[in-house]
């Protein structure tokens, strides 16, 4: 089975029933998050929901707005949007620190744990 699926609860097809996937959150669902493949691989991958950003007009507030309310349905606030900023305003390569702040994001506790 599937190392990540099995880390979020999904149980093997041995009955047609849900009833036996679990909710609750687990360590090796944090491990999957921060370090596993799958993640770097959809971060990296083109056509992605980063290349738009990539493209488009929107300023390093705006684009900080956006991931924030993709991964964490919810505004920044003032802390978060200056470090966001900052962090695009300053990087060399912008699609890189596109994949770092949606990676900060999705591995942040409010994104980890909340159910």
């Amino acid at each position: 089975m599937d190392r990540f699926a099995a880390s979020f609860g999904k149980p093997p097809r041995l009955i047609a029933s849900d009833c036996e996937r679990s909710d609750v959150t687990a360590m090796p669902q944090v491990f999957q998050l921060i370090s596993g493949p799958l993640i770097q691989q959809l971060l990296t991958r083109s056509g992605n929901a980063l290349d738009p950003l990539m493209g488009s007009e929107k300023t390093d507030a705006e684009v900080v707005d956006h991931l924030f309310w993709a991964a964490l349905s919810r505004l920044p606030n003032t802390a978060e949007m200056q470090r966001g900023t900052a962090h695009l305003t300053n990087a060399a390569n912008r699609r890189k620190a596109l994949e770092d702040l949606a990676w900060a994001l999705l591995n942040s506790k409010e994104f980890v744990f909340r159910q």
